[in-house]
């Protein structure tokens, strides 16, 4: 008879468990918690995995965005430069804050087969969370194509073309509609001197040109109900109880860092205040010019004299040494 030895009990392996992981949580409930963030932190929270990037970037974030209200205004740029090869090309910036400067920051490139992102002496309006590019000189002839730029995706698509072929035209969005004028020759000027798009029909309708022409030449952007342009290489505001231009109190700095050779190239309503952008020759390196941008808030005193008053928040060049080939095709506030 053998004796067969008992093994001793086994111990219980204690299963450790492991901390929930972001995989766990339904892409709805992250996309309602990321909605609530500040889209300027969407740009770091898009490192923490492929999954949060791709989540960021889908039109999901930007429905639940607007469900909220939870929109910011943030400034597109885009610059026409030079590229090793001699020809030029368009890119698209985001002007922000980063350690209490001003500066251009890359945005992802907007890719269609369909569109040619060169395409210089456009016109753009700014819709909500699009951007209109309408017109402009391809190979130096004048075009009647329109595209979109989606801020919220960075896609291009088509819309209607405008009656007219243009180039250098000015253009702005006034209730629900799109306003182009100008950037077409003399003869066709007294039938088409300008155009309108209707969003809701996606039609344009030619627009008959005033008997009386008091536009503004230079610069200029309406905050609210006010009007402020460039005149004189003055910063002013009209005050349309008493029909006058006022002088912009308060903006010394803008002045002092803008030389003599400096050129204001566009001012624009970034969300109740004033971006100021202009551009300066260097003394020393003549081939070349920096960009420069001022942020302007106001107040308006009504004692001694009933005038505007702006702060300069931030004042600083955001392109240094910048070639003299170089030209901002334009800057506009976009809600995303």
């Amino acid at each position: 008879m053998t004796n067969n030895p008992i093994a001793p009990p086994r111990k219980k392996i204690k299963k450790t468990k492991k901390p929930p992981s972001f995989s766990s949580i339904p892409d709805d409930v992250i996309v309602n918690t990321l909605a609530q963030i500040s889209k300027s932190h969407y740009r770091s929270l898009s490192l923490v995995s492929k999954h949060f990037n791709s989540l960021l970037s889908s039109p999901d974030i930007y429905f639940a965005r607007s469900l909220i209200g939870n929109t910011d205004a943030r400034l597109y740029v885009c610059l026409w430069l030079p590229t090793p090869s001699s020809s030029h090309r368009h890119r698209w910036f985001n002007l922000s804050y980063s350690q209490g400067q001003l500066t251009l920051v890359p945005v992802r490139r907007a890719l269609s087969s369909s569109y040619s992102p060169d395409r210089l002496n456009s016109t753009t309006v700014a819709v909500q969370s699009e951007i209109y590019q309408m017109g402009g000189s391809n190979e130096d002839k004048r075009t009647r194509a329109v595209r979109v730029l989606d801020c919220r995706s960075h896609t291009w698509r088509r819309a209607p073309d405008m009656k007219v072929a243009r180039k250098h035209a000015r253009s702005y969005f006034l209730d629900e509609k799109i306003y182009v004028i100008g950037g077409c020759t003399q003869t066709e000027e007294a039938m088409t001197w300008g155009e309108v798009f209707d969003l809701k029909t996606q039609t344009w309708k030619p627009l008959p040109k005033p008997p009386s022409d008091g536009r503004i030449t230079g610069p200029w952007c309406d905050i609210g109900s006010v009007i402020f342009a460039e005149r004189d290489r003055k910063f002013m505001w009209y005050d349309s109880r008493n029909g006058k231009w006022l002088v912009v109190d308060g903006l010394g700095l803008v002045y002092c860092l803008r030389a003599k050779n400096s050129r204001t190239i566009q001012l624009v309503n970034h969300a109740g205040k004033l971006v100021i952008i202009w551009d300066k020759w260097h003394m020393r390196q003549r081939e070349h010019k920096s960009v420069w941008c001022a942020v302007v808030s106001f107040e308006k005193r009504l004692f001694p004299s009933s005038n505007m008053w702006g702060k300069v928040e931030q004042c600083n060049v955001v392109l240094g040494l910048a070639h003299k080939s170089y030209k901002l095709s334009s800057c506009l506030s976009v809600l995303v």
